[in-house]
């Protein structure tokens, strides 16, 4: 059986996908993505772009993404990467010129998994 890294989706350029995709290893993103992505490793090129809730160990932005994203590793902004929306890491770094415009909080551990996002207002009992 493959290790992680070996195990590889790249979305091109010019696709345009909508979706969910639960992958063991790395997925790379040139183009777009709207949905759900659960992945060891994610790297969002300059011009690619990723909308919905992302959860992966490491994360790499220099293109953009806006939604829930949960990096129990690091999370690094390069300075071409923007993000925008509710953001749960381990480790953060943004490069000078990289945007991070998100509800930011650290988690407490590298085994969580699932990060608890509420919307704001709502309130169990």
């Amino acid at each position: 059986m493959g290790s992680k890294t070996k195990d590889i989706t790249i979305i091109s350029e010019k696709s345009d996908i909508e979706g969910k995709l639960k992958m063991p290893g790395k997925v790379m993103i040139l183009g777009s993505f709207t949905g759900g992505i659960n992945c060891n490793s994610l790297e969002i090129f300059k011009d690619g772009k990723a909308v919905g809730s992302i959860e992966a160990e490491t994360v790499i932005v220099a293109g953009y993404v806006e939604g829930e994203l949960a990096c129990s590793g690091l999370l690094t902004i390069a300075k071409t990467g923007k993000v925008k929306g509710r953001v749960a890491y381990g480790n953060l770094l943004v490069e000078l010129g990289g945007l991070l415009d998100a509800e930011v909080f650290q988690l407490e551990s590298r085994d969580t998994k699932l990060v608890p996002f509420h919307p704001k207002g709502v309130h169990s009992d």
